[in-house]
């Protein structure tokens, strides 16, 4: 049986109405409810506003991550279907599959493959319990690292597009992917846990402290060293980059910050990973401390990279392979 979504209009106030949906809820979900406005707004959200609110309060959230995922994906995907089709606000005319499908192809299509899989995932959660709507799930994303590397052209674009966004904080920011993810080497994952208390400077050098599961220390490459303390300024602890974080998927307010932020090339975590590899790669580490400073478990971790590394021919390293050269 489909979920009715009206309410009990004879209550005195929508706080009342709203929290006679879920007499579990607590003050401060139910606050965080009440109080929210989307970002961006738009002026369907004042017809949508309501609609969605109760579908929040009906999936029963019951912590505030989960509370501000479920209102930011729904309230965007409410104001998007209210624009286009201006269907009535009932949740088997909303989250049908027809919709949801379009929503992803056409508004958030400049999206990562990451974030459309998740956003899909919540959608067709959402569908099938208020509106017994079937939604088809996207194929999990390849878990295959993308390692075209940026060109040296492509580098000099994209810390021009750093040092001219419109606010101080979007500098901020940028420059602190461009320093850990084009300077140490971070995956999205570890960019967005390391606080600023993980970065070290020392006579002219940086070093990262990546906590988690690959922990390691790994020394800042000299070009990101500025663009890096820039970002940090005279800060002395929180978060280097600075943004909500979705508990399911921290990295989520990173990507939105890049379609929020545009440049040609798109900046990225993968591709700054995978440019720093190469660049270690064609340095010729030794391969433990390849590994280390990467957080690689294996040698078969650096498969993906060697296409994209300096080319070497065996005669210049004849000497050292007969013995008559040391390296």
């Amino acid at each position: 049986m489909q979920k009715n979504l009206l309410i009990d209009n004879t209550l005195s106030s929508e706080l009342e109405q709203l929290r006679a949906l879920d007499p579990d809820l607590t003050d401060q979900l139910l606050g965080i409810i009440t109080r929210y406005t989307p970002n961006p707004r738009n002026s369907a959200w004042t017809s949508v506003r309501r609609f969605v609110l109760e579908c929040v309060i009906f999936m029963k959230p019951r912590t505030v991550p989960t509370t501000r995922r479920l209102l930011s994906m729904t309230a965007l995907y409410a104001m998007w279907v209210w624009t286009v089709s201006g269907t009535a606000l009932e949740p088997a005319r909303v989250f049908r599959d027809t919709f949801v499908r379009r929503y992803l192809a056409e508004a958030m299509a400049t999206r990562s493959e990451i974030y459309r899989y998740d956003l899909n995932r919540q959608l067709s959660t959402i569908a099938e319990a208020l509106a017994l709507e079937r939604i088809p799930r996207l194929r999990t994303p390849s878990q295959s690292p993308r390692v075209q590397p940026f060109t040296a052209d492509e580098l000099a674009t994209l810390i021009s597009w750093a040092n001219t966004l419109s606010t101080p904080l979007k500098r901020q920011n940028a420059r602190a992917l461009l320093g850990l993810a084009g300077g140490a080497g971070l995956t999205a994952l570890e960019f967005m846990a390391v606080q600023v208390e993980d970065v070290q400077f020392d006579n002219g050098r940086a070093f990262v402290t990546v906590n988690g599961s690959a922990s390691r220390r790994v020394p800042v490459r000299a070009m990101w060293v500025k663009t890096l303390s820039l970002s940090i300024g005279t800060r002395t602890s929180g978060d280097v980059f600075r943004a909500y974080r979705l508990e399911e998927y921290p990295p989520n307010q990173l990507q939105r910050f890049l379609s929020d932020n545009p440049c040609t090339p798109r900046p990225s975590a993968a591709r700054f990973h995978a440019s720093w590899v190469i660049t270690q790669i064609d340095a010729g580490l030794p391969l433990q401390i390849l590994l280390d400073i990467a957080g690689f478990s294996s040698a078969q971790s650096l498969q993906p990279y060697l296409k994209y590394a300096k080319a070497h021919g065996i005669d210049d390293y004849i000497a050292r392979i007969t013995g008559e050269m040391v390296a």
